[in-house]
């Protein structure tokens, strides 16, 4: 017998926030001029990692990039370049088109798991006028110390309700983030509305567990509809 459905736990951004080509953006441009001569070429490469590593922490992302691409970044330069991309997606987001329309139609409780820091979130919630919406169930990786692809931070998103794992379904646009709800025993739906290649990120969902995708947020109160009737 299915459980029934009936709390809802959003990824941050890229699904509540449009941050994730503001952090494309300021990552690639950061890191450009770190790229040694033999690799001057590596300009599309570098910018394709980055773009398959969103969803991770940004400390992550900067740790496997930084190998990958022998940039020779050290402690000082890594922290400089979290903290500009921090401060960027906090300060220019947007929210992802018709996602406040779409939580608004949908009465399930609602909390945020995230592999960003609280600061971040908050900032960026608070900026597109969504904290209300969530504050209180807002969940940090980041702050828990073992973020996605790791379960934790979905399952306390579920401890946060004081319900079971299979009583939510997750919402999340990143890979990491798809694997991190299944491992939790989360039902998952990928959404590509902002990827920047939507056909490729939702093949790459479906094959990290997501049940399904979907790539407009007007379709999303329906599509949860379905699920918790």
């Amino acid at each position: 017998m299915t459980t029934h459905i009936s709390h809802l736990i959003c990824d941050c951004d890229g699904v509540l926030l449009d941050s994730e080509s503001i952090a494309l953006s300021v990552l690639h441009r950061q890191l450009t001029p770190y790229l040694p001569p033999s690799m001057l070429q590596a300009g599309p490469a570098l910018h394709a990692a980055i773009a398959e590593r969103l969803g991770m922490m940004t400390d992550q992302l900067l740790d496997e990039i930084n190998r990958e691409f022998k940039l020779g970044l050290a402690a000082p330069e890594h922290g400089a370049i979290n903290a500009i991309v921090s401060r960027a997606c906090s300060e220019e987001v947007n929210p992802v088109p018709g996602v406040r329309q779409a939580l608004a139609a949908i009465p399930l409780p609602k909390a945020v798991a995230s592999n960003s820091s609280l600061d971040r979130i908050r900032a960026g919630l608070r900026r597109c006028d969504m904290l209300e919406q969530f504050d209180g169930h807002i969940h940090s990786g980041h702050e828990i110390g073992n973020p996605k692809p790791a379960p934790d931070v979905y399952l306390a998103a579920a401890a946060g309700f004081g319900v079971l794992p299979q009583q939510c379904i997750a919402i999340d646009d990143s890979v990491t983030g798809v694997r991190s709800a299944v491992a939790a025993g989360i039902r998952v739906i990928g959404f590509t509305g902002v990827a920047h290649d939507r056909k490729r990120a939702g093949a790459r969902l479906l094959a990290a567990g997501a049940e399904w995708i979907f790539d407009d947020m007007q379709q999303l109160a329906q599509l949860l509809g379905r699920q918790t009737a």
